[in-house]
């Protein structure tokens, strides 16, 4: 996987759609961030006293911009899928996993070992994209064309493709029970067509107007 020909920007964004997502109500947590980039999201976290300790694993060190890392309690550098850490086992109150189980070999297995290291009644967040997204079925049905991108849904990065229900039953299998999911659509502010087209269809198209999807989870 090519991370280290990606922008920097590509590593620098806080998900506020996540932290939305997860909402406020929860404080002090012990936090851990798979594909945490320069851990923006988790110094968010921090800052708004929803995380009191904050750990970030990710596969590339962008050395030419470590002044753009945030200090996190401790930043781990490697392929979730090799490493382990038993001094992490029944540790953490959340974890994250953003956009990073469509980039792996072995997804299952990940989520296998992340449960690990989650508390009893910890939860994990996880969002990935959507290949039923309405752009994806015009490129590949009406243009004929499967060309990777730079980020997105066709990010040239991904090694697999999933559907909501897909993702739903990776989570399941996996050993987690889903208690909670929303399609990014809930997400798009302003005068979005593809909002109001979701809500004068009751969300009946809500999987054909989301790029994206999230699910909260605890261990079953």
């Amino acid at each position: 996987m090519d991370y280290d020909q990606k922008s920097s920007d590509y590593y620098s964004n806080i998900r506020k759609d996540l932290i939305d997502f997860l909402g406020s109500s929860n404080k002090q947590l012990k936090v851990l961030e798979i594909g945490a980039a320069y851990g923006s999201t988790l110094f968010e976290l921090k800052k708004q006293g929803i995380a009191n300790e904050i750990v970030g694993i990710d596969l590339f060190e962008d050395k030419a911009n470590k002044d753009r890392y945030c200090k996190l309690d401790r930043f781990i550098f490697g392929d979730i899928e090799n490493l382990d850490f038993p001094e992490f086992a029944s540790y953490f109150d959340l974890i994250l996993l953003p956009d990073v189980l469509e980039h792996l070999s072995e997804p299952q297995l990940v989520l296998k070992k992340v449960s690990n290291y989650l508390k009893k009644e910890g939860q994990i967040v996880v969002s990935m994209p959507n290949i039923r997204h309405y752009t994806s079925i015009k490129k590949i049905f009406f243009q004929g064309d499967f060309a990777y991108e730079e980020s997105g849904i066709f990010d040239y990065t991904h090694k697999r493709f999933y559907c909501r229900k897909n993702i739903s039953d990776l989570i399941d299998k996996s050993g987690f029970k889903v208690i909670k999911q929303e399609g990014s659509i809930k997400n798009y502010t302003g005068k979005s067509i593809a909002k109001i087209i979701n809500k004068l269809t009751f969300g009946v198209f809500v999987e054909f107007l989301s790029t994206q999807y999230y699910f909260l989870s605890v261990k079953k």
